[in-house]
């Protein structure tokens, strides 16, 4: 995933990552934080802008920054740098909406080559994991690195 993306910082965990989308509305602070679930070694994806007054994710913030590609890109990014430390790691993902459901099935579609290379990619419906195919509706994703 050789795209353009924007340089991230990460906690000494590398559990909450930050980076900065520059477009047209200006300057806004994206939060990429990957969060331990019941079950072992699965942690859920969570991203969003950072909120000004509490520091806190909001994942029902419109940026429209006019820069989703990078940003989807930075947010891969991310995942591949914390598979890299936490091998063993199944990353749970899904929208906060419908919509942002399906512009993450979209970029994973579209990347698909590099993505099948590096990682096992599976999609829920109705309560049921596939392997992941082009132009299928899914409700959320689950992704580990491949040995």
């Amino acid at each position: 995933m050789e795209q353009h993306r924007y340089d991230f910082e990460t906690d000494t965990t590398a559990t909450t990552y930050e980076f900065v989308s520059e477009g047209k509305k200006g300057n806004i602070k994206k939060l990429v934080m990957f969060q331990a679930m019941r079950l072992e070694n699965y942690y859920n994806l969570a991203f969003g802008d950072e909120d000004t007054l509490t520091n806190d994710l909001n994942d029902l913030a419109v940026s429209n920054n006019g820069d989703t590609n990078m940003v989807l890109a930075t947010v891969a990014a991310t995942v591949i740098d914390f598979t890299n430390r936490y091998p063993d790691a199944w990353v749970f993902a899904t929208g906060s909406t419908p919509a942002r459901t399906r512009l993450y099935r979209i970029g994973i579609a579209n990347n698909l080559n590099e993505v099948e290379g590096l990682f096992e990619v599976l999609g829920l419906i109705n309560e049921y994991w596939h392997t992941f195919e082009k132009n299928t509706n899914y409700e959320a994703f689950l992704i580990k690195r491949k040995s």
